[in-house]
């Protein structure tokens, strides 16, 4: 399916207002730390090195479950009109795909992290690689092109992973692939398309 004339143009927009929204809650983010407000650590030994990737993977979890719902809700009619349409106006989906939303729905994604390092310690490296994981994230899953390789949804680690096969499934069905990093909600609630695992296949076949 081609993508309309014009669609590139509406999302950088979007992308641009959604950009200086994100920078705002990073603004946020280090008047918070600054003024004592937050969790954010500098030591990397204040607790156990192996707490590092630990309280990335819950920061991770977290937001996968916040999204996941906050997702969910936004597809409500009357929701969905008011904060969710603009990011489903591209139903073919590119890397400008990844940050066009309404500002309503920017409003509620910023303010995720700042939520989180209010209570769950973090090491501003595991913050930093947090944001970096959700930048390059949103864009490999709004590609419309799998790279991951085949067989990928087999695998024990792909079989949890979102990309853009199965991210795209949802711009197109809408009411199936609801997930952000992760496929675990969807496969717990049943909001999984049937069909990913021979798409996948199918965008994979050498």
């Amino acid at each position: 399916m081609l993508r309309p004339q014009g669609q590139s143009w509406q999302e950088i927009k979007w992308s641009a207002l959604t950009s200086f929204i994100f920078a705002l809650s990073g603004v946020g983010i280090v008047w918070m730390w600054q003024a004592g407000y937050s969790t954010i650590y500098i030591d990397p030994f204040k607790y156990a090195i192996f707490y590092l990737p630990i309280s990335l993977l819950i920061a991770l979890f977290i937001h996968e479950t916040y999204y996941y719902w906050l997702h969910r809700w936004m597809h409500r009619p009357k929701i969905y009109r008011l904060v969710h349409k603009i990011h489903h106006d591209s139903i073919v989906t590119s890397p400008w795909t990844a940050f066009s939303f309404d500002p309503l729905e920017s409003i509620l994604q910023a303010f995720v992290v700042p939520f989180i390092i209010l209570f769950l310690p973090m090491h501003f490296s595991m913050v930093m690689l947090m944001l970096i994981i959700m930048t390059v994230s949103a864009t490999i899953n709004h590609l419309d092109i799998e790279i991951y390789p085949k067989g990928f949804e087999q695998h024990w680690l792909g079989k949890w992973l979102i990309g853009a096969t199965h991210h795209s499934q949802h711009h197109a069905k809408f009411l199936v692939n609801y997930g952000l990093y992760f496929t675990f909600w969807d496969k717990w609630m049943h909001t999984e398309s049937p069909d990913f695992e021979e798409l996948f296949r199918e965008k994979t076949k050498i």
